[in-house]
């Protein structure tokens, strides 16, 4: 994800070289993009929920930051940042509106906000929690569709020892308050309210990212529709302008 961040900082956002931009990780978890993006020469920060980090993990732990819940406010000044990236963070976050609107503060006039996630029609399962179909129903996850699966032996990774009814309690728990999947026309009209403006550059995507899917996008001669099943059944790359 470092490697096509810094090509759509470039590319998309126009800042070469990366010095000239300060970069913030929204949703960073252990830190491990800020970690990347600063060895690409950035100036990168990152901020989370909670804190994933400890200072042994990461030499960049001093830029990052806790984001307080009450009231929902981003840890840094306004117009502080260049680009603000996130990477599978938007399908977690049930706050959207607030979230544009306080990554809209921190942004500086004409910078960028630049977020990678799943589609709202992501196949062939949510990729969280190996559930077919739970992202499509989201808001409305029943239990007995968790319960079907479960009893079929779906697991993730830190659910193989568990029981069916522990897996299917967890993940109810999980689509009611982890998952956020909302559809193009919903990040559309949620964009243009809070900037003004987006867009989906799914060719520079396909172009560029290393996934499964996008190499397989790469060699089919429709590239525009090919961008389209991208960003509506994989991944999505949605870029937001602050403008000047």
């Amino acid at each position: 994800m470092a490697g096509l961040l810094q090509i759509a900082i470039k590319e998309l956002g126009g800042f070469t070289p990366p010095a000239l931009a300060k970069v913030m990780d929204f949703g960073c978890g252990k830190g491990n993009l800020v970690h990347a993006l600063h060895r690409l020469g950035f100036d990168a920060y990152g901020c989370d929920i909670k804190n994933y980090w400890t200072e042994e993990d990461l030499p960049v732990s001093e830029k990052l930051k806790t984001i307080p819940l009450s009231p929902y406010r981003l840890p840094f000044d306004n117009n502080t940042f260049d680009v603000v990236v996130s990477t599978s963070v938007l399908e977690h976050a049930q706050n959207t509106e607030e979230c544009f609107r306080e990554i809209h503060r921190v942004l500086k006039p004409g910078g960028y906000a630049m977020h990678h996630y799943p589609g709202k029609w992501y196949l062939p399962y949510e990729p969280h929690i190996y559930v077919p179909l739970v992202n499509y129903f989201w808001p409305r996850c029943s239990k007995g569709w968790l319960r079907l699966w479960a009893l079929f032996g779906v697991r993730n990774e830190y659910q193989q020892d568990q029981s069916w009814q522990t897996v299917v309690a967890e993940n109810h728990k999980y689509c009611q308050e982890g998952l956020s999947y909302l559809s193009t026309r919903q990040y559309r009209e949620l964009s243009l309210k809070v900037f003004g403006n987006c867009q989906w550059p799914m060719k520079f995507y396909i172009e560029n990212a290393s996934g499964g899917f996008a190499r397989i996008f790469k060699g089919l001669p429709f590239r525009k529709l090919s961008g389209v099943l991208s960003r509506e059944l994989r991944m999505g790359l949605l870029i937001l302008h602050k403008s000047v």
